[in-house]
């Protein structure tokens, strides 16, 4: 009968080899089992990436549309909170106007000029609002103001005004100002864009915009109505108590007008918003379906994961004690 042995220096080789391969599989599912994913996904797949390159696409998609709709929440957000505040003012300052224009106290519309003048001067100011240098009612023009400052505006207005001597006349130039097609507003007032901000992806197929700027016509007919009782406590038709009632009459029934314009335009933009909740919540189920399925292709199980490294670590120790005793053994022993 012919035996077949190893050599010393063979069955170290073997042992060695063995030892290497045991530590690989080891540090193999050691790594799986701390991350979830397989090591080795072109054998669990056998070969066929394309459902899991056609998953991993479309969760980049959803990251994307996510980014956006998370931007376009903001910014929607805040042009909803804008306008909030800017039909307040007109809100207050109506009624106001309303008390000065039925009072005989000729100080108290002076003082109510003066009020409209400071919330000219915070419309503006909330039109000019923007998010990380990113303006909200410029337009395509997100990197700068939407509108120059109160002041300038103002100043400019009432060198159109100059001239006028009656409550109409100065009403009709304060309207060519603010909404005549190349007039002051266009030319030194509005600094945006006449092009609309870009639309936001909200998920495939769906688009939201945001559905007003600063030289929109809601916005000039507010500004043109504070106006008109903005330039009385800037000295229009002064002496003149009963021209500047008129004055502050024609900015009241321009403010009660426009106030039922700015309700619209929040409703326009509460419908947007809504469209976007919409689309987060879609997004959000999709790309738990789609986690679920790139999980079923590349996760491995965390109890076979375990089991397959307890085996590991059993087969390594069974190495290791019969390479103790093998070592052990010498031909004076095997005589005894």
């Amino acid at each position: 009968m012919t035996i077949v042995s190893y050599g010393d220096l063979a069955s170290a080789f073997q042992t060695r080899s063995l030892s290497a391969q045991l530590k690989q599989d080891m540090a193999r599912l050691g790594i799986e089992l701390s991350t979830g994913r397989k090591t080795n996904l072109a054998t669990h797949v056998s070969g066929d990436f394309g459902p899991v390159a056609g998953l991993e696409h479309s969760l980049k998609l959803q990251s994307a549309y996510a980014q956006s709709v998370t931007e376009a929440a903001t910014i929607l957000g805040g042009t909803q909170t804008v306008l909030e505040n800017i039909q307040g003012q007109a809100e207050t300052l109506s009624g106001g106007l309303h008390v000065a224009i039925s009072s005989q106290n000729p100080g108290l519309l002076q003082g109510t000029g003066a009020d409209a003048r400071e919330r000219l001067f915070s419309v503006v100011s909330n039109l000019n609002t923007n998010l990380g240098g990113r303006s909200f009612f410029a337009g395509a023009a997100t990197d700068g103001p939407a509108l120059a400052d109160g002041d300038a505006i103002l100043s400019d207005v009432m060198v159109a005004i100059a001239g006028e001597t009656t409550a109409a006349g100065i009403a009709d130039q304060i309207d060519n100002w603010f909404k005549s097609p190349g007039g002051g507003f266009d030319t030194s007032g509005y600094l945006g864009s006449d092009q609309d901000l870009g639309p936001f992806r909200l998920r495939d197929g769906e688009a939201a915009t945001q559905p007003i700027r600063a030289d929109s016509a809601e916005i000039r007919d507010l500004l043109a109505a504070l106006t008109k009782a903005a330039v009385i406590a800037e000295g229009a038709l002064a002496g003149d108590v009963e021209a500047q009632k008129d004055l502050a009459t024609r900015s009241s029934n321009g403010l009660l007008s426009v106030i039922d314009d700015l309700t619209n335009v929040r409703a326009d933009v509460g419908r947007v918003e809504a469209r976007i909740e919409a689309a987060s919540a879609s997004n959000a189920a999709e790309k738990s379906a789609l986690e679920l399925s790139y999980n079923r292709l590349t996760a491995a199980d965390p109890f076979e994961t375990a089991t397959a490294l307890q085996a590991l670590y059993d087969q390594m120790e069974s190495l290791y004690t019969v390479t103790a005793r093998l070592s052990q053994l010498s031909f004076t022993d095997y005589m005894r």
